[in-house]
């Protein structure tokens, strides 16, 4: 029908009686009614035929009002040009029915918050609204699920002038009409809900910092990306830059920016280290930062201009006022870096990933590994089309005390690399990884079932978004030059249950204007919408290359010995894609926990922003179990596109603290004030240069410890270990190669 309107338009200005014509040929849309019901679990299943709902109909307004006197709450729709449908609810389930008596002139007690304690669930609340449907307005009666007839429950209600009614005693199948004029003047917490302090304050003032970015159009150059690749940053490190034994904070920039360095004074407090050598502004994206001996390190992204001259990686010297670049000439544009001794010498050696060659996606690029020759990084070892590489961390997973890599992959597995006497050796498939594949962000590796052994876990996609996908139907991108311009164009495609084979994402429109042949193949949408990915692009399609991904949730992988074991991460940490993972004990029990940093805006113009998340810590229970954090209890709460993320306990209170950035807008950082303070050690848990998403965590590791601890156990780089005493109330120590432990605080 869009394309009889646009055709009779495209000859002559229409009359409004050609409109009025035109839309007469528009079929009537009746569809069912659908209702929803919640498995309790943040998913919904449709229960429309079975609750005898789906009539079909042209419906408009909708409200819930008991007309039966029976305590549950009936439907009347009203429907387009018909007659209304009512729909009485004849469920048997035991419920408490709340009624409010307000004061004049709000005789209803409109905006009044009720709970029920002690119900189907130990704690139900609902506002009393007036309206809010779409033009239709709801029986001021709240109803609430009761589980059993014996539960013994009460009733709060806060009214609009912060008087509370309390009514104990409560019994199921009841209407409870509750009277304003009896509700005392007690403006107490409510002792039975009391909401605890959260674990970390907002102190991102200390900072006042924001990333800046700049507008790049990605869909000039291949219109049809899925999303954009310009906008991924930034990283964040803590580090000791200027050697005064406090960690100082290290962000990268965008492009026309700078490096920001905050100075930790000690106290809590941070100052901008301006000059030179960060007053540099810089020309390229950064990604990765860390923190070394021999400068810090930031990843240099060529994405923008997809020039081969200058470095993956620009090198700063503060104490020499110098900055410059390194890793010359490198066709990819450079995305996560980690550092580790690889080769077993003493010094740290430089892993580089490749996250995409411009202009070229989703084809595989090179990685690479330079080996620390008395502070010149060499290339020693090219990892060719090893993949899009998102994030990396060098991890000791098989416990013979070298480092082996893992990689995390858009379209493809978490790679690991068994190190072998220096050189890295593919594991994925031997180690039961390999048939995961996804849009992986970023890695970590931390014991999380306390076994000793480190487990791997990696952020995805989620599950919130219009992307479905399973090993039997893996969402795809055919990708090639379609029409012989020397592009690389992209073809997203699915498994359509309806139709049975695979279809393209993307519409008529955005892909006709990309590939112009389609218009001459499709006059309609219609037609194109009827087609196949074969029906379409035909023998095109056998020229092409193609990725997979079968799993989009985040996933921890529990380390088995000869193998790893897939678990997908709670439903919460699916409701946006992550990218920055963290691990540490943010509440001081002495079990891991996970913090995940998510959201991602700048998507194709047909797909809608995935924007759910505000940052997600998640409490282990120490056998690999993992429990959602509400942002209300451990005070984390980031709106925006969150990238990098650091842990650092800034000020030696024996807590760890956070640290998140945002693509494009105000860095947070998050101060730990809930947590049971833990003890400081030096190499301990494992300390990783470079982990998560483009980020670096401190060294100086913060233990729980729910009890005193009496011996601490090293194994060093190379496979050395020591065993030391640890000296009565300390709570600071750092412990050398040969077990000599030193008291800090």
């Amino acid at each position: 029908m869009l394309d009889r309107l646009e055709s009779a338009q495209a000859g002559r200005t229409l009359s409004r009686a050609d409109i009025l014509l035109i839309w007469e040929l528009f079929p009537r849309l009746e569809t069912p009614k659908v209702a929803f019901r919640n498995r309790g679990n943040l998913t919904f299943e449709e229960m429309g035929a079975a609750w005898g709902f789906n009539t079909s109909g042209n419906s408009r307004g909708m409200a819930l009002a008991d007309l039966d006197g029976d305590g549950d709450l009936d439907v009347v729709v009203n429907n387009f040009n018909a007659v209304a449908g009512v729909y009485r609810n004849e469920t048997a389930a035991p419920r408490v029915a709340v009624r409010l008596k307000g004061q004049a002139p709000n005789t209803q007690g409109i905006g009044a918050r009720i709970w029920l304690y002690g119900g189907a669930v130990p704690m139900q609340s609902q506002e009393m609204i007036c309206g809010g449907r779409y033009l239709s307005g709801d029986d001021p009666m709240r109803v609430f699920a009761a589980g059993s007839l014996t539960n013994a429950m009460r009733i709060e209600v806060r009214w609009r002038n912060g008087k509370r009614s309390v009514v104990n005693g409560v019994r199921a199948n009841r209407i409870y009409e509750i009277d304003e004029a009896q509700a005392t003047a007690n403006r107490e917490p409510r002792t039975s809900n009391l909401e605890p302090r959260p674990v970390f304050e907002d102190v991102s003032q200390r900072l006042q910092h924001s990333h800046h970015e700049e507008e790049y159009d990605d869909f000039e150059r291949q219109p049809l990306l899925p999303r954009k690749l310009s906008q991924l940053g930034p990283g964040v490190g803590w580090y000791d830059v200027d050697g005064d034994g406090w960690e100082d904070l290290i962000i990268g920039s965008g492009r026309g920016g700078q490096l920001a360095v905050y100075r930790n004074d000690g106290h809590g407090g941070f100052q901008r280290w301006n000059g030179v050598p960060f007053e540099r502004v810089v020309t390229r994206d950064q990604t990765t930062v860390l923190g070394t001996e021999f400068g810090l390190l930031a990843g240099s992204a060529n994405y923008e201009d997809g020039l081969t001259n200058g470095g993956c990686v620009r090198i700063y010297e503060a104490k020499r006022k110098v900055s410059g670049e390194s890793v010359l000439g490198q066709r990819f544009s450079a995305g996560p870096l980690a550092l580790a001794d690889v080769d077993g010498d003493g010094d740290l050696d430089l892993f580089v990933g490749g996250r995409v060659v411009a202009g070229r996606y989703p084809e595989a690029t090179d990685s690479l590994l330079l080996k620390n020759q008395g502070g010149r990084l060499v290339l020693d070892q090219r990892l060719e089309k090893v993949g899009l590489t998102s994030g990396a961390v060098f991890s000791d997973l098989d416990n013979d005390g070298q480092p082996d890599l893992v990689l995390a992959c858009e379209w493809g597995p978490v790679r690991v690399f068994r190190n072998e006497g220096g050189k890295l050796k593919e594991m994925t498939e031997q180690w039961g990884l390999s048939r995961y594949t996804g849009w992986w962000n970023g890695v970590t590796t931390g014991d999380l079932d306390g076994d000793g052994r480190l487990d791997i876990i990696a952020s995805n996609w989620g599950l919130n978004s219009k992307y479905r996908t399973s090993p039997e139907h893996p969402r795809k991108i055919y990708y090639g030059d379609l029409d012989g311009n020397g592009t690389v164009d992209v073809i997203e495609a699915y498994y359509d249950a309806g139709m049975k084979t695979e279809v393209p994402e993307r519409r008529w429109r955005a892909a006709g204007t990309a590939l112009p042949f389609l218009r001459e193949k499709f006059s309609t949408y219609e037609a194109y919408g009827k087609a196949s990915l074969k029906e379409i692009y035909g023998d095109k399609l056998k020229q092409m290359k193609v990725v997979e991904a079968n799993t989009l949730e985040s996933m921890a992988f529990l380390n088995r010995g000869d193998h790893f074991e897939a678990r997908a991460l709670p439903l919460e940490a699916q409701l946006a894609p992550a990218f920055a993972v963290c691990v540490g004990d943010y509440d001081g029990d002495g079990k891991e926990d996970l913090f995940l940093s998510q959201n991602f805006f700048p998507m194709n113009p047909e797909t809608s922003r995935c924007d759910a998340g505000r940052g997600l810590w998640l409490k282990g229970d120490g056998k690999g179990n993992l429990a959602a954090v509400a942002g209300q209890e451990s005070g984390v709460m980031v709106y925006g596109e969150q990238r990098g993320a650091a842990l650092c306990d800034y000020d030696g209170d024996g807590r760890i603290d956070l640290v998140v950035t945002q693509n494009g807008a105000e860095t947070k950082l998050y101060h730990n004030v809930g947590a049971q303070p833990g003890y400081h050690f030096g190499p301990a848990r494992e300390v990783h240069a470079g982990s998560g998403y483009w980020s670096q965590d401190s060294a100086v590791q913060v233990l729980g410890t729910p009890e005193p601890p009496t011996q601490i156990q090293v194994r060093w780089p190379g496979g050395k270990t020591s065993l030391s005493e640890v000296p009565a109330g300390s709570k600071n120590i750092s412990v050398d190669a040969a077990g000599k432990v030193e008291v800090i605080r």
